[in-house]
């Protein structure tokens, strides 16, 4: 970003739309030949011929809160910087979500926690909203005076923060117009037999992944069974616990245990391949994986890792959990869960680390997901900036990488206990200061 000088803009609702207001002083130190100034407002051009204003001071500047008939500048704290004649006034973020999220909740507003620090227009929208047409969108902005959101139609952004399952043809015309700024897409829970495939090619990663299946049948039961004492039978595209079954051999036979804490013993490993062909998800395909045990106090014990691109487009470690599931559940989501654990606090207390142990594993456990980021960005449609990883540590405390999520609980956890709630502080806002970034904005303030 080349910036020339840092000017206070002011919106006026009273200044004609077609010109820009400033000092004969501020026009000289631009050093501007030219009788206008193009605006950038996210994706929005428009011409504006400069007009003398002796009354405003060094580096003010005034500019008309229309743009067109269809859109407005809002009133809000503004960064800006002059690249020659061009005027650029943002950042412009939008912020794409389901059209079932409501903006009008006060969970909404924990993702604005750090909007001093942001600045510009950040607005929410849906994939309902969009005019390609005309090239704007409908939605509701965050106002920082009133903490609230104001319904308004707004110009592209400059980049977008993707929580939505967007469409292939959405995507490639947003990539169109504003280029590869739009982050967290494609916005699903990577497949977790290509995760495996693909992550298991490279010597180092694969050291650290749960050995894992197809599941078709008799053939991978057997054969997963000679091998581990106990495995798990996934759906490939699920989250959440859903369509789960744990196995595990017993001295007359197997314990099928079902997401639901339903456990069952079959002899025969004929009749348990039986019931999970009733049991399993009609157009659901399987994975079966190694189960890497570990228990505390007979609970079963398992990770959550959050890594964010920050202003420095780097990622960026921004917090760690703990999941405890109830006694006898044989997985650990939200619905089996006794409790969350900051993931340092269980270092400490459940694997017996010191300070400088801590640190160092998590230092280890980031560098670890950060090489499987790499790995998965080198398709050349994915742009990703917030996820998070499910992990589990062994009695060794070795990490084993379950799988990698965009499409996580985020603003989800704002309903449920407080120890859930501890880490949205640090994962919530983060995402804008990347979104702020790619606009072309420095995150420090510029005024």
């Amino acid at each position: 970003m080349k910036e020339q000088l840092i000017c206070s803009v002011h919106i006026d609702k009273e200044l004609d739309p077609l010109f820009i207001q400033l000092s004969d002083e501020t026009l000289k130190r631009l050093n501007i030949e030219s009788k206008s100034i193009i605006l950038n407002y996210g994706n929005y051009k428009k011409e504006l011929t400069i007009e003398i204003d002796h009354n405003l001071k060094l580096n003010q500047i005034k500019i008309s809160s229309c743009l067109n008939e269809n859109i407005s500048i809002p009133d809000l704290p503004y960064d800006s910087f002059f690249d020659k004649n061009h005027l650029f006034l943002g950042p412009v973020i939008g912020f794409l979500e389901t059209p079932w999220f409501n903006p009008k909740k006060e969970t909404a507003k924990l993702r604005f926690s750090n909007y001093d620090k942001i600045k510009g227009l950040i607005y929410i929208f849906n994939s309902k909203t969009i005019n390609q047409s005309t090239k704007t969108i409908s939605g509701y902005y965050y106002e920082p005076k009133t903490n609230r959101f104001i319904k308004g139609t707004f110009p592209y952004p400059c980049a977008i923060y993707n929580r939505s399952p967007m469409n292939p043809n959405l995507y490639r015309h947003f990539k169109e117009h504003i280029g590869k700024n739009i982050f967290n897409y494609p916005y699903r829970n990577d497949n977790k037999y290509s995760f495996w495939i693909n992550m298991s090619k490279i010597p180092y990663i694969r050291e650290h992944l749960p050995f894992t299946r197809k599941y078709n049948g008799l053939e991978s039961l057997v054969y997963m069974l000679t091998k581990y004492e106990s495995v798990f039978l996934k759906p490939t595209s699920l989250s959440r616990g859903r369509g789960i079954f744990h196995i595990k051999k017993a001295d007359k036979g197997y314990i099928l245990s079902a997401n639901t804490g339903d456990k069952v013993l079959i002899k025969s490993i004929e009749t348990l391949e039986e019931k999970l062909h009733s049991s399993t998800m009609k157009n659901s395909r399987y994975i079966i994986q190694q189960e890497i045990p570990f228990t505390h106090s007979g609970k079963k014990i398992d990770f959550r890792l959050y890594l964010q691109k920050d202003e420095t487009k780097n990622w960026t470690y921004s917090g760690m959990e703990t999941k405890v599931a109830q006694t006898g559940s044989v997985i650990s989501n939200s619905s089996n869960r006794e409790k969350v654990l900051p993931g340092e606090a269980a270092l400490k207390e459940i694997y017996h680390l010191n300070e400088d142990q801590m640190k160092q594993k998590i230092v280890e456990i980031t560098q670890l997901c950060m090489k499987i980021l790499n790995v998965m960005e080198n398709d050349e449609e994915a742009h990703l900036g917030d996820v998070a990883f499910d992990f589990i540590l062994d009695h060794e405390c070795k990490v084993w990488v379950l799988e990698m999520q965009p499409n996580y609980a985020a603003e989800r956890k704002a309903n449920r206990t407080m120890d859930e709630r501890q880490v949205l502080p640090y994962i919530l806002p983060t995402p804008f200061e990347y979104a702020k970034a790619l606009a072309g904005f420095e995150m420090k303030s510029m005024r």
